[in-house]
């Protein structure tokens, strides 16, 4: 996927992002893998690629809504990136971020299969 920015911070940001939540996502399941809610149905997402699997995820669920959403999109996506991480950890900001983006997922499977 190409990059959504060309902003050097955002994308440091945004990769840094990529790599805590890739690692919790490792811890918590045990594997390259999360589950998405469609519809009352858990859906078993693999991640393909890693750490830029992640990026890819964010890049769309998370970085092109708020450039399509916000004028100044990626001011908001700075501080929000920054409120997201401590050190190379995701804060509870990030997870529930993080978490958000994968409702957006669960509700993307539930309308294309409308």
């Amino acid at each position: 996927m190409a990059l959504v920015t060309k902003d050097f911070r955002l994308n440091s940001l945004a990769n840094q992002y990529s790599a805590a939540v890739y690692t919790a996502i490792q811890k918590e399941n045990g594997g390259d893998w999360f589950t998405v809610n469609a519809g009352g149905q858990d859906i078993r997402v693999d991640i393909i690629g890693g750490v830029s699997g992640v990026r890819d995820l964010i890049n769309a669920y998370g970085l092109e809504a708020m450039k399509l959403n916000y004028p100044q999109w990626e001011s908001l996506a700075i501080a929000l990136l920054t409120k997201s991480l401590k050190g190379k950890r995701l804060t509870k900001a990030g997870r529930e971020i993080w978490q958000s983006m994968a409702n957006d997922m669960g509700a993307t499977v539930i309308a294309r299969g409308k």
